[in-house]
């Protein structure tokens, strides 16, 4: 370390000398500056001052002075300087003649005060002053020596201070280096030691981890297995079951065929006793003409065909006030006309052949003849009425309703009103064509009554509202499958309640709204909650909007136990809370998941699989729209894709290859 940095600094020497510590100082101090006042004082011939202090002093005492050993020291006479005063040190060996010094000093100013004394005293000071002088200058030379001896010394210690200080300073900045070297080590291994801590926690946590998978894969194996064995005794019994259904079709078939012969035989039968019964009826009418009297004899032959030409004339079209092919078409001008063979086997034939054909073929082969339009019109051929992508009229579904006494099916989509009128405003033209179709479809509904099973409702935005549910629920309670679907006038807890209440055999419904939706929240978890309690053994169901919350899915979950069809259309995100509430209590027997534009989280879709045993198809449509208000920017496209690479990345789980359907954007 430099002597700079030293703490202490001594107050004569300035910065040039300092100390480590305050003994040092004080030695310094004590040792060094007391000689060179003294030496100064001598060499400035104040010993005058120092004289004046001490008292007169006899002979006796001058030659009563004591000598101080000294060392001579082997220098020359240039040698003979004084050091700065920074270069002085401690010698404990050196003594000073001070006495001597002092004397003479008292004597020499004793020289001017004995002037005016008596003689003898005079020679007794000139005596002491010759003696003081000698020994006075004898001191002078011992202390030149001691003193140059000791600037000797003095040099040769300040030499080796500096080298030993020097020495420790380099030392002390070694050591300095190592240790802040030792230091940083220290610091590095630290921060190892907290890595390695950090690893190691890591380490632990991914070690419970995998152990906590390791049991669930055991348990989900053990599961597997389980199902396993139910699976193959299910097999077993669906194997059964088919063998039962083949039978059961073959005899069927067998059943089929032999009805057919019967069929025919009695149609050829029928056939030929309409022939005798023409005959018969030649022969009476050729004996009503002949003029041998034989009147009597015919009319009694011909009382017993008169029973089977009742009977043919009801098979034909007849009866006893006229023809009637049906029972709103106006009777022909002809009574009791005659039918042929060869009429009644061509409407046998029609008939077989317009029970395949569609509306649209139906009322234009009703214009062709006579017996196409007896076969086209007869309710027996209107069991199934679909009108879709056409532009109807409610006069034209009262006259439908004329045929349509046997319905069992009504399908009414993508219906179009009325054209606008060119001074028409649009409030007006919305508010004319609202319901427009409703009195007619009610018309429909009566005449068809319990013979209607099924009713489709869909895509006929403010042409027919909730209140065709309203108008089955009156006129149509043997309903099985309802569907209801619309944009502008979704169906309301109230509607659904008039329903359940008129309807209690349906077992599929759909009445999701369409989106997007001008009413989104009138379909909500009261719709669910109603449709749970109106209907406990639905099969199948649709449902959707954005006010499906998981209140309204729990409670259908839990009030319908034999749902096996289950769809979701742009409801809220489905995730692994909502699943689990749902598959709680409910869904054991769910074979197939619909999720129609419903986000979904592919942990919703793991507890789908394994709470719901029979699961057989996981259908998820979803679109970029669906998750993002922006789907255009890059970042949106870019999550999107993520999110649809999970669902994918859930095929290659075991059970999910087979049944998990991913239909998105930009996929196939």
């Amino acid at each position: 370390m430099a002597s700079l940095d030293l703490p202490y600094r001594c107050p004569r020497c300035g910065e040039n000398k300092r100390f480590r510590s305050l003994s040092s100082l004080r030695a310094h101090l004590e040792y060094n500056h007391t000689y060179e006042t003294l030496y100064v004082l001598s060499k400035s011939n104040s010993v005058c001052d120092a004289a004046a202090l001490l008292p007169l002093v006899a002979d006796g005492a001058l030659s009563a002075k004591s000598c101080f050993p000294y060392r001579e020291l082997p220098c020359s006479g240039e040698e003979l300087e004084l050091a700065p005063s920074s270069t002085a040190c401690y010698l404990p060996n050196v003594e000073f003649p001070l006495g001597e010094i002092l004397v003479k000093t008292a004597m020499s100013s004793g020289d001017a005060l004995s002037s005016t004394g008596n003689n003898a005293v005079a020679v007794a000071a000139n005596v002491a002053a010759s003696a003081v002088e000698a020994a006075y200058e004898e001191g002078l030379a011992r202390l030149k020596a001691r003193a140059f001896e000791r600037l000797e010394l003095d040099e040769r210690l300040e030499k080796l201070s500096e080298e030993v200080e020097q020495k420790i300073a380099a030392r002390v900045g070694r050591l300095q280096t190592e240790l802040e070297r030792k230091s940083l080590e220290l610091e590095k291994a630290k921060l190892e030691s907290e890595r390695l801590s950090q690893e190691k926690q890591d380490l632990e946590d991914k070690a419970t981890e995998l152990s906590r998978q390791v049991d669930v894969s055991v348990e989900m194996l053990a599961s597997l297995k389980q199902d396993l064995v139910n699976k193959e005794q299910e097999l077993s019994h669906k194997q059964q079951e088919v063998g039962q259904i083949d039978q059961f079709l073959q005899e069927t078939a067998a059943r089929e065929a032999n009805a057919k012969v019967r069929l025919q035989q009695f149609i050829e039968d029928l056939l030929d006793r309409a022939d005798r019964a023409e005959k018969q009826l030649q022969i009476i009418s050729s004996c009503a003409t002949t003029p041998n009297g034989s009147l009597g004899h015919c009319s009694l032959q011909g009382s017993k065909p008169n029973g089977q030409q009742l009977l043919f004339s009801v098979l034909a079209g007849r009866s006893e006030g006229g023809y009637k092919p049906c029972r709103h078409e106006k009777s022909p001008s002809k009574v009791n006309e005659v039918i042929s063979p060869e009429v009644l086997k061509i409407r046998a034939a029609l008939f077989c052949i317009f029970t395949y054909l569609d509306m649209k073929t139906l009322l234009r082969a009703a214009e062709v003849c006579r017996d196409w339009k007896f076969v086209a019109r007869h309710p027996a051929v209107w069991t199934r009425v679909l009108l879709e992508n056409a532009r109807i009229s409610s006069k034209f579904l009262c006259t439908l309703s004329q045929w349509c006494t046997q319905m069992h099916s009504l399908i009414l989509q993508n219906l179009k009103p009325r054209q606008r009128g060119k001074k028409e405003t649009k409030e007006e033209y919305l508010k004319s064509t609202r319901g427009c179709l409703e009195e007619g479809l009610e018309a429909l509904l009566k005449a068809t009554g319990s013979n209607l099973l099924i009713l489709k409702v869909s895509h006929c935005p403010n042409l027919l509202t909730d209140r065709s549910l309203w108008l089955a629920s009156c006129y149509c309670r043997a309903l099985q499958a309802v569907t209801y679907r619309s944009a502008t006038d979704p169906v309301g807890q109230e509607v659904i309640w008039a329903l359940g209440a008129g309807c209690r055999d349906i077992i599929s419904l759909q009445v999701a709204p369409l989106h997007p939706c001008q009413q989104p929240a009138r379909f909500s978890n009261r719709c669910l909650q109603t449709i749970g309690r109106c209907w406990p053994h639905l099969r199948a169901l649709g449902v959707g909007g954005a006010g499906c919350g998981i209140q309204g899915l729990a409670s259908l979950a839990r009030n319908c136990m034999r749902l096996q069809v289950l769809e979701l259309d742009h409801v809220s995100e489905i995730n692994q809370e909502v699943a689990a509430e749902m598959c709680r209590e409910g869904l054991k027997g769910l074979e197939m998941l619909v999720l129609t534009s419903t986000p979904v989280t592919p942990k919703a879709l793991l507890h789908f699989n394994s709470a719901c045993r029979n699961l057989k198809s996981i259908v998820v449509q979803i679109g970029i729209e669906d998750y993002f208000e922006d789907p255009n920017s890059p970042e949106a496209r870019k999550l999107f894709d993520e999110m649809v690479n999970k669902l994918q990345a859930l095929k290659k789980r075991p059970g999910f290859s087979k049944i998990l359907h991913v239909k998105a954007d930009g996929l196939c």
